[in-house]
C-alpha cells in the first residue's frame, strides 16, 4: 500500500512537472518578427561604402548587422533619402552623414 502511495505521488508530481513545463512555452518573450534599423553611415560597420554604391558587399554588411542584433538575417536594406529621417545626423564640420535602413527578420 505505501509503495502504491509512493508511486502514485511520483507520478502526481512528475504529470505537474510536464504540464508547467509545457505551458512555460506559451510565456515566451514576444519579439517582432521584423524589425528596421536606422543606421548612420558613419557608424564604421562599412554601410557607407557598400550600401550607398549598392555594392555586392551591402547584403553581407546587413547580414552582419542583424546577426549583431540577435536577428537571423537582413530582409531589406538601402540608403535613406535625407528628407525621410528628422533631424539627420552631422559631422563636425556640418555635413549631413548618409543614413542607411536595415530591416532585420526572425
Amino acid at each position: 500500500m505505501r509503495a502504491r502511495v509512493s508511486i502514485l505521488a511520483a507520478l502526481a508530481v512528475s504529470i505537474t512537472s510536464a504540464v508547467i513545463f509545457a505551458s512555460s512555452g506559451i510565456e515566451t518573450e514576444a519579439r517582432p518578427k521584423q524589425r528596421d534599423f536606422i543606421i548612420a553611415g558613419s557608424d564604421g560597420y562599412g554601410t557607407q561604402e557598400c550600401l550607398a554604391s549598392q555594392s555586392s558587399c551591402g547584403r553581407i554588411v546587413a547580414d552582419a548587422w542583424c546577426e549583431a542584433k540577435g536577428f537571423r538575417s537582413a530582409l531589406a536594406y538601402r540608403q535613406l533619402d535625407r528628407d525621410e529621417i528628422t533631424g539627420s545626423a552631422s559631422t563636425s564640420r556640418g555635413k549631413p552623414v548618409d543614413s542607411f535602413l536595415i530591416s532585420c527578420k526572425d
